[in-house]
């Protein structure tokens, strides 16, 4: 189906868990497992190997400590790509950021969220995958760029994928990894311009 995943614990009745075995031991149990990315979408110039984890916990990481300072923000939803034709090539995000109970942001907090998000977000996926940082600190990766876009920018993008790719909407979730020029295209043509603030 495409989902690399982890097996976190064994069961043999629901209420039966125990932790995953060091050695290879013969348990007739059932393996209890979690998702942890879909095979392609890995974020990998060099061999740092970022999954949509690294970017998702480096993103609510930041979240929280945008929280912390007394913003009202929290993450829509979130893709990337790579961007390999500058070097050192580079990771781009695009974020669609929500207020407090799913209200707009104003104008004057975008312009200082998106000041802070380059910088923040580089600092947090660092923390999140160590080679990704190696790569950083040995200047095979560039800096990573945030760009905010529109609210509503990611159910757009899906409704359009739902009328051009004959697919159930059950089969539909946002890409984490952009390869279609098209679709980056649109991202950059969502974004929103933070310098007329």
């Amino acid at each position: 189906m495409g989902d690399v995943i982890n097996c976190t614990r064994f069961a043999s009745r629901a209420d039966d868990l125990v932790p995953l075995p060091s050695k290879p031991v013969d348990i007739p149990r059932i393996p209890l497992i979690s998702i942890a990315y879909r095979v392609g979408s890995l974020l990998n110039v060099y061999g740092e190997k970022t999954n949509e984890q690294h970017v998702m916990n480096a993103l609510q990481q930041t979240i929280q400590e945008w929280r912390e300072q007394g913003m009202s923000v929290d993450l829509c939803d979130f893709t990337s790509y790579l961007k390999l034709d500058m070097f050192p090539p580079q990771y781009v995000i695009f974020l669609e950021l929500i207020g407090e109970q799913g209200c707009n942001i104003d104008d004057e907090q975008l312009q200082v969220l998106q000041k802070l998000a380059n910088s923040e977000v580089e600092r947090q996926l660092c923390k999140a995958n160590e080679r990704y940082d190696a790569g950083r600190n040995g200047k095979k990766l560039g800096p990573l760029t945030c760009t905010l876009v529109r609210s509503g920018t990611f159910s757009t993008f899906l409704r359009k994928k739902l009328l051009t790719g004959h697919l159930d909407l059950t089969q539909v979730k946002p890409p984490r990894l952009l390869k279609n020029e098209h679709h980056i295209q649109f991202f950059y043509d969502n974004r929103i311009d933070t310098s007329s603030c």
